[in-house]
C-alpha cells in the first residue's frame, strides 16, 4: 500500500531548444554588455579629469595619451552598446543548431575583444600613464603600442582637437588695446616743476589801495 502515498516522479525536463538556448546566452551577453559599457563611461570620465589636470601642469605629452585611451574606451563602449542593441535581433532568426553554434561564438569572439581591452586598460593603472618610473614607462609603450594598433585616423584627429581645447581652456585671455593706442607703449607725462624758475609767472598783486565802489544814488 505504500505506493499509494508515494511522491510521483517530476517530469523530465526537456532540453532546450536551439532557439530557446540562444535567446538565454543573449540575455547573458546583454547583461554582461551593459556592466562593460556602463563601466567604461564612468572611466573615461576620470580619464578625462586627469587628461585635463596633466595639460593644466604641462604635461602635453600626458594628457594626450590619456585622451587617446579615454577615446579607445568610448569606442569599445559605442561598439557594446551596439551589440546589445542586436542581439535580440539576431537571437529571431536562430532556428537550428548550426545557427546558434555560429551566433554563439560570434558572440563569444565580440565579448572576448572587449574585455582583452578591458583589461589591457585598467583604470587601476591611470597612474602608470602619468608616473615615469621605469615600470610606468614600459607600461605606457605597451598602450602606444595599442593605440597605434588601434586607433584610426580620424579618431586621433579628434583627440587633437579635444586637447588643443584643453589646452586653450586656461590659457590667459590678451586684453585689446584701445582703438588708435598702441598696446606695448607708455606715453610720457610732463614732468612736475622743481625749480622756482619752472613755477608758472602769477600777476602781481596790485600795491595801491583799490577804490571801494561807489554806493548808487536813489534817483
Amino acid at each position: 500500500m505504500g505506493f499509494l502515498f508515494s511522491k510521483p516522479a517530476p517530469p523530465k525536463s526537456r532540453e532546450p531548444t536551439p532557439a530557446e538556448s540562444a535567446e538565454l546566452d543573449a540575455r547573458r551577453a546583454k547583461v554582461r554588455m551593459t556592466k562593460f559599457a556602463k563601466r567604461n563611461e564612468g572611466e573615461a570620465d576620470t580619464l578625462l579629469g586627469r587628461a585635463k589636470d596633466a595639460a593644466r601642469a604641462g604635461n602635453k605629452e600626458t594628457a594626450k595619451r590619456l585622451l587617446l585611451v579615454r577615446k579607445l574606451k568610448l569606442k569599445a563602449v559605442k561598439t557594446a552598446w551596439a551589440n546589445v542593441t542586436k542581439l535580440e535581433e539576431l537571437v529571431a532568426g536562430i532556428e537550428t543548431a548550426q545557427q546558434q553554434r555560429e551566433f554563439v561564438s560570434s558572440l563569444a569572439r565580440g565579448t572576448e575583444l572587449l574585455e582583452q581591452l578591458n583589461e589591457a586598460l585598467p583604470i587601476d593603472r591611470v597612474e602608470d600613464l602619468m608616473d615615469r618610473t621605469d615600470d610606468a614607462l614600459a607600461y605606457q609603450a605597451e598602450v602606444d603600442a595599442l593605440i597605434a594598433r588601434d586607433m584610426d585616423p580620424a579618431s586621433a584627429e579628434e583627440v587633437d582637437a579635444a586637447l588643443d581645447a584643453i589646452m586653450n581652456e586656461d590659457a590667459p585671455v590678451a586684453v585689446p588695446a584701445a582703438a588708435g593706442a598702441d598696446a606695448g607703449a607708455v606715453h610720457d607725462l610732463p614732468a612736475a616743476p622743481t625749480r622756482a624758475h619752472d613755477a608758472v609767472d602769477l600777476p602781481e598783486a596790485p600795491s595801491h589801495a583799490v577804490p571801494a565802489a561807489r554806493e548808487a544814488v536813489p534817483a
